[in-house]
Formats: C-alpha cells, structure tokens, sequence
C-alpha cells in the first residue's frame, strides 16, 4: 500500500494508501497535518514532503480528528520534530495512552476474509506499534486553530466521543476522519463505498455519529475529504443526506 501525493487544492495536498487518508496544509512556508498516517508510512512521507520543498522540521503542528491508531501513526514522531499536537479533550487520554481501546470487537469481525486482510495491512504498517503521544494540546468545538490554515473544529461525536472534522472555510474544504467516510471497509468484500457512517467494531455509537452530522451540513462545505475513501465534491449535504440512508 504505497502512499500517494494528490493536490486537492490551493496549500492542500491529499496523503493516501489504499485505506487510509491524511492531509497537509500549507501556508506561508509552514505545514499543519491533519491525521498522522500509520508508523510505517513514515519514509514515503518524508519523501513526500521532499517533493514539496519541506522537511518534519517544517511541521508546526499536527491535528487528530479522534484517537484512533490509523489516525495517530506518526503524532509522536512528529512531536518530538518540533511540531505542536493537537486533539478534541475527550479523546485526548487515550492518545496519551491513559485510557486503551478495547480490540474485541474487531476479533469478532476477523472471520470475514476481506476484513482479516485489512486487519493484516494495517498491522504490516505498524498500527500496533503506534507510540502515545508525550505531550498534547487540546482543542474544542468552534476554535479555530491557530496554525498554517486555521482549521475551525467541529465536534462530531460518535465514532469516538471525541471525533472531530476540521473545516477550511476559504476553501470550503471540511476534512471530516471518520465522522463521515466514503469508504467503510468493515461492509463487504470491497468495502462499502460512498458516503456514510462507520458502522463495525471501529465506532462507538454509531446512532450518535448520525446526529452528529447535522454538525457537519452548518458548514456548507463544497468539498468533503474523508479519512477513509475518495473525496467528495458534491457539496457535505448531499453527503449527509447519503449518509443518513447508508
């Protein structure tokens, strides 16, 4: 699962393998990630960040939109290059590594072949040698973040209490983790595509992470990008509105 480099938009720049996304944004020189990928995912991103004239140096700060390991791979690696980590206060423990996630109800889903094979992906990439974060900073619902691109949080909880999406309003872009994906790899060989809630063993109350999207429809965003599928460029209610059916 190799990790590609796509521009999605002006300072923005898509990091994805073939479950997984994170993003960079830049401005004035200086880098904020959003998500930190998986451990082993660090040499190609390095070498991404070569091809764009930068090095982890550059980072300034690093947001998490929740907790989970496929989403916090490299926060510490980064941390202690320099870069300020952020994340929602309500899943700040378990990225500090005060509070541990339960893998039971991933166990139960492993009959599945397909499932057991993304399982074994994300294992080769070093998921369960994610390290807890040192130090971190903490963000609420409404701030806007100070660092390159000034993200606005949304809280959106459900698939961890915690989950947040990250909304660039001069690009109306809303960078949503897994609050809402195009991709749901826990329904079907393939993996259920389009927009749409994780269900499965990865999120918390799925019910609630429904409501929570009305949170996401207040920023009218143009262009949805997810933690987990393609981009979405119909604009977050159409998403929604799938999402709600899904």
């Amino acid at each position: 699962m190799p990790l590609r480099l796509t521009h999605v938009g002006p300072g923005v720049h898509r990091l994805s393998s073939l479950y997984t996304n994170w993003y960079l944004l830049e401005a004035g020189g200086r880098l904020t990630v959003l998500d930190a990928g998986l451990p082993r995912d660090w040499r190609e991103f390095h070498s991404a960040l070569s091809r764009l004239g930068y090095s982890p140096a550059d980072i300034d700060a690093v947001l998490i939109t929740h907790h989970h390991r496929d989403h916090a791979g490299n926060a510490e690696r980064l941390r202690s290059s320099g870069a300020r980590v952020l994340a929602h206060h309500a899943d700040a423990p378990y990225l500090r590594g005060e509070k541990h996630l339960s893998d039971r109800g991933v166990v139960r889903y492993l009959w599945r072949p397909w499932y057991a094979w993304y399982i074994l992906g994300y294992v080769a990439k070093g998921i369960t040698r994610t390290p807890p974060l040192a130090q971190l900073d903490e963000f609420d619902d409404g701030e806007v973040v100070d660092v390159a691109g000034s993200p606005r949080v949304i809280h959106a909880p459900g698939h961890t209490a915690g989950s947040c999406a990250l909304f660039l309003e001069g690009g109306s872009l809303l960078f949503t983790g897994d609050a809402l994906v195009t991709l749901d790899v826990a329904r079907g060989p393939r993996g259920r595509q389009g927009p749409q809630v994780v269900r499965g063993p990865h999120t918390a109350d799925a019910e609630l992470a429904v409501q929570s999207l009305e949170a996401l429809v207040g920023t009218n965003a143009r262009t949805v990008l997810p933690g987990h599928g393609e981009p979405w460029t119909d604009g977050i209610s159409s998403a929604v509105e799938k999402a709600r059916r899904s």
